[in-house]
Parts: structure tokens; C-alpha cells; sequence
């Protein structure tokens, strides 16, 4: 059972690039709800939510500290609230804070899906023929973040051993500490990055076209899926510009009641952001009914 993993990497890039895009466009409350549901159950599809876990904590703490500062700092609407160290906490600024807040998590719960689908031998199979370098980069400096954590994790449980800790003790010791942490994770690092370099040096990385270890072949559900995206993306974004996904704050606070058209803009960006779903999902459902076959 493969799922989306089944399909051509560039069809599974231009799926992201238009999740991306719509929820980076889309500034509505419910939108934006409604494709972090999606992309929470898509993620728990691929790997029963295992990498959502880890990263869950940050991302709840990013979104919160984008809901509490923008109320602090924004003071324009005509709601009041509430007076906070005699500074009007405005309902627009709040508002204005849950969408971004939803719209920073809902990115990054994509991507962290993303991490997942679009592997390392995917994505230089997209970009290794024209961008060799910029490949390479961007490949190791997306894997670097995961590595980096998980890394320093046991660089601390090593130093524990010996005494050394960032969560106990004097202040200066902490601090101390913790330089010596980062030090020894940079130093790590640089020094797999050089062997890395050497290693791709050494087999002629960017020197003549590259052969491929997979080769990924357009199919007949590879074209279907592209004109279902191409589609649903020009639908989604006509309905952006419609202005039915966005939910106006100035001069006039919009009700946040979906009404009218915004339940068929809706409609078509649950189909489009649920398309990988709806694949795990068939394919589970055969799978199941070929196990009960045998």
C-alpha cells in the first residue's frame, strides 16, 4: 500500500506548492480550521501522527505567541475588549491574531507533511538537472532541522552522564553549559558537512547529467491528478479574489458566519486540500478488502 507515495514527484510538489498558496492567501478563521483538521488527518495517515508529535509543542507555542502579541501591538478597530495596562485590546487585532496564528500552524503541520512525502531522492530528482548546488543545499538544509534536534538531544544526554546540565544549577553554570552544547553540535556538524561535500566531490556531483536510482515515469493517474490540482487551484484562487475566503476586519468588521458563495469556496478547498486523504484513504480501504479476499 503506497498512497500518495505512488505518484510522480512533481505532482506531489505542485500539490504542496498550492496548499501552500492557499492557505498563505485564504485569510478566513474557518478556512484556515478547517485545513489544519485536513492536514492533521493526513499526517496521522502517513505516519500515525509520530513526527506531528515531536513537533507539536513548538508549533502550539509559535501560534500562541502570534495570537497574544498581535492584540499588544495592534490597536486599530473600533471593538474594545478590554483595556490591558491601560492600552485597548481591540476584538480586529484579536481577530487579526487568530488568523495568523492558524495560518503559521496550518503551514507548518504541511510541512511537516512534506518532510515525509517528498523525500531526498524526490526532490533531487526535481531539481538536480537544472539546479545542482541549490539542490544539495536545500536538501541538507532541510534535513539539518530534524537531525540538528535530534542531535543535540543526545549530545545532552551524554554530558548528563558526566555531570554537565542546561536544566540544573547555578545560572552561569546553565549558560556555560549550554555554549559548551552548541559547540560540540557545530563542531559535529560542520565536520559531517565536509565529509558530505567530499563525498558528493568525489562522485562527480554536478558534473555531467546524473542517472537516477528511481526512474520516476509520468503515468495516466500522474496526468489526472495534475489537471485535478491545476483545476481546483484556479477555482480556489478565483474565489481569493472574489474575496470569499478572506474575512474582512477594516473599515468593517465581517461576520464570521460562512455565508452564500463561501460554502462552495469551501467545499472546493476541502476537495483540493484533501485530495492526498482521499488517496490514503482508497488505498487503505482496498488493501483491507484484498486482506479479507485472502
Amino acid at each position: 500500500m503506497r498512497g500518495v507515495h505512488a505518484f510522480h514527484p512533481f505532482v506531489l510538489f505542485l500539490y504542496y506548492i498550492g496548499a501552500a498558496t492557499l492557505v498563505m492567501l485564504y485569510k478566513h478563521p474557518v478556512f484556515l480550521f478547517v485545513g489544519i483538521i485536513l492536514f492533521i488527518i493526513f499526517n496521522l495517515q502517513l505516519d500515525h501522527g509520530k513526527a506531528l508529535r515531536g513537533w507539536f509543542f513548538m508549533l502550539f507555542y509559535l501560534s500562541v505567541f502570534f495570537l497574544i502579541i498581535n492584540p499588544l501591538v495592534n490597536q486599530r478597530g473600533n471593538h474594545i475588549l478590554f483595556y490591558f495596562n491601560d492600552n485597548p485590546v481591540m476584538l480586529e487585532a484579536v481577530i487579526q491574531g487568530i488568523i495568523a496564528a492558524l495560518s503559521i500552524f496550518a503551514l507548518l503541520v504541511l510541512f511537516i507533511s512534506y518532510n515525509i512525502v517528498i523525500t531526498a531522492d524526490r526532490f533531487l530528482y526535481l531539481f538536480s538537472k537544472w539546479l545542482p548546488q541549490w539542490a544539495l543545499l536545500t536538501m541538507l538544509s532541510m534535513r539539518f532541522i530534524p537531525l540538528l534536534k535530534r542531535r543535540l538531544r543526545e549530545i545532552e544526554t551524554v554530558q548528563q552522564s558526566k555531570g554537565l546540565s542546561v536544566k540544573e544549577g547555578k545560572l552561569k553554570d546553565r549558560a556555560k553549559n549550554g555554549i559548551l552544547l552548541v559547540q560540540i553540535l557545530l563542531t559535529w556538524s560542520l565536520e559531517e558537512a565536509i565529509q558530505t561535500a567530499d563525498s558528493m566531490a568525489a562522485r562527480g556531483y554536478g558534473l555531467k547529467k546524473r542517472s537516477k536510482y528511481r526512474p520516476y515515469k509520468m503515468k495516466r493517474k500522474d496526468w489526472i491528478a495534475i489537471i485535478y490540482i491545476l483545476c481546483f487551484t484556479m477555482t480556489a484562487l478565483f474565489g481569493w479574489w472574489l474575496g470569499d475566503a478572506v474575512l474582512s476586519i477594516e473599515p468593517v468588521l465581517e461576520t464570521i458566519v460562512i455565508e452564500g458563495r463561501e460554502w462552495f469556496y469551501l467545499f472546493i478547498f476541502c476537495l483540493y486540500i484533501g485530495m492526498p486523504i482521499m488517496i490514503e484513504g482508497r488505498e487503505a480501504l482496498i488493501w483491507r478488502f484484498w486482506r479479507r479476499k485472502t
